[in-house]
């Protein structure tokens, strides 16, 4: 007898299943907790911009969002679930990035894989063409916040 891998229910819309990796980062990482609801955030249109804030945690409702540009087929799973488990630490050891903090942001199967997609590619997210012959964007660094 022939085993098949269960159908995953499509997206409703955009290309990521958002449930699916967020229970695979809750399950591998966080077990130990309930899970947290995890959503897509509010769409907002806006072509050019000097930071983005890829996903929030909410210590009231400990509830997750993330950011909807990351919801296209040229962002890579790995990188939104690494911003789930960046989200998911909030709720385990708070608000604060120190040095604990970062250690167990590290232990992320992932981590530097997604350190190098978003150095490579954060232009794309914040709207602006990559000059040719620039490894990065324009002169004025641009800002990203995970939290």
């Amino acid at each position: 007898m022939e085993t098949r891998p269960l159908p995953l229910p499509l997206p409703n819309h955009g290309h990521h299943h958002l449930p699916s990796l967020a229970a695979e980062i809750h399950r591998t990482y966080f077990f130990k907790f309930p899970p947290l609801p995890v959503k897509w955030g509010q769409q907002i249109t806006r072509k050019r911009r000097r930071s983005i804030r890829l996903g929030s945690y909410n210590h009231y409702t400990s509830e997750i969002r993330i950011h909807p540009l990351l919801n296209a087929p040229s962002i890579p799973a790995f990188f939104i679930q690494s911003i789930i488990h960046h989200e998911y630490l909030h709720h385990v050891l708070g608000a604060n990035h120190n040095s604990r903090f970062h250690r167990a942001e590290r232990q992320f199967r992932y981590y530097r894989e997604s350190k190098e997609w978003i150095r490579r590619n954060l232009f794309l997210l914040l709207g602006m063409k990559r000059k040719s012959g620039m490894a990065m964007p324009p002169p004025a660094p641009p800002q990203l916040v995970l939290f």
